[in-house]
């Protein structure tokens, strides 16, 4: 599985294709149940692996480029189970603000665990960049 990824990975980006947003938010295959870390009951969670999540780190890592950062971020989140957790890890890949916040706001949408994105505050440098976030995603939270 893990080699299955990072093929698929390398060769999306090869192949110059680029993240596609979700059609929908709903679980495609009907309602899971949950498994640890007090996540509510009706959904099962499953986060990336650590290989997963550290082969996707260091090719982020290698990036000289914001830009392509961001790119290959958003493709590896289309590709992947993340969760809050593993998001706020590749966030901090990124040298700017407004490209964790750009990710972040793309990869809510493929996040296994999104109820947990209020937890996201010291990704940023910047407190009004978290509230943007925020703001932007519970539009109706005060």
């Amino acid at each position: 599985m893990k080699k299955f990824f990072l093929l698929l990975l390398a060769a999306t980006m090869a192949a110059g294709m680029t993240a596609q947003p979700p059609r929908h938010h709903e679980p495609e295959h009907g309602p899971r149940h949950e498994h640890g870390h007090g996540h509510s009951p009706e959904r099962h969670i499953t986060c990336a692996t650590a290989e997963q999540l550290s082969m996707t780190l260091q090719v982020i890592g290698q990036q000289s480029f914001e830009d392509k950062k961001l790119e290959i971020a958003k493709l590896a989140v289309t590709l992947g189970h993340f969760c809050t957790d593993d998001l706020a890890r590749v966030a901090s890949l990124f040298s700017f603000d407004d490209n964790r916040l750009a990710f972040l706001l793309y990869a809510h949408a493929y996040c296994e665990d999104p109820q947990n994105y209020p937890s996201l505050q010291d990704v940023f440098a910047f407190k009004s960049n978290y509230d943007e976030l925020i703001r932007t995603l519970y539009p109706r939270r005060k």
